[in-house]
């Protein structure tokens, strides 16, 4: 179960990356695709578990195209490259850092 775990949460990050590269790539058509996938006003549970799990997968690389919108269309790439970079840093800190707890739990409590 624990390895699950860690196969999730790495698929989980991944995800965020390979949408990072896409809007890196082809900004208008990924953000536009991200917001026909989410409910603007969600008013029942099925629609904001849709938007919590499309925000689970890809909702940090969609912030990061929201922060760079006005900017001009050749300055995008080279900022959402500087937040991808940022992004993978922190995703591996995270990713360690759960997994450090995990092998501590798969140690220590289900002996």
């Amino acid at each position: 179960m624990i390895e699950l775990i860690r196969i999730g949460l790495a698929g989980i990050l991944a995800s965020q990356a390979a949408y990072f590269f896409s809007l890196i790539v082809l900004y208008q058509v990924m953000m536009d695709w991200y917001e026909w996938g989410t409910f603007p006003d969600p008013s029942n549970i099925f629609e904001k578990t849709v938007n919590f799990l499309t925000a689970l997968v890809f909702g940090v690389a969609y912030w990061a195209g929201l922060k760079v919108k006005k900017r001009k269309w050749f300055l995008r790439p080279v900022l959402l490259s500087g937040y991808l970079f940022l992004y993978i840093i922190l995703a591996m800190i995270a990713f360690k850092l759960i997994n450090s707890v995990l092998i501590y739990l798969e140690r220590n409590v289900f002996l």
